[in-house]
């Protein structure tokens, strides 16, 4: 598998996970008739997605058994 693939899955995944945490944080906080929920929901995807972002595509990498020496060399 490509590192690159790899990225964009890790990416995807993070994405789907920020969105649904966000919005529901977001709705559990401040309620979706508030005027902040939109800055609640953006504020809360954005650090769920740096958050996340490492661990996942660290699992990946571990669970694809892609090594570091092959992504090197497709650089």
């Amino acid at each position: 598998m490509n590192y690159n693939f790899l990225i964009i899955i890790s990416i995807v995944i993070c994405a789907i996970i920020s969105f649904i945490l966000s919005y529901y944080l977001a709705l559990f906080t401040v309620g979706e008739k508030s005027s902040f929920f939109k800055i609640v929901q953006l504020i809360v995807a954005i650090v769920s997605m740096t958050t996340f972002y490492a661990p996942i595509k660290h699992l990946l990498i571990k669970f694809t058994n892609l090594e570091e020496d092959e992504r090197e060399k497709n650089e």
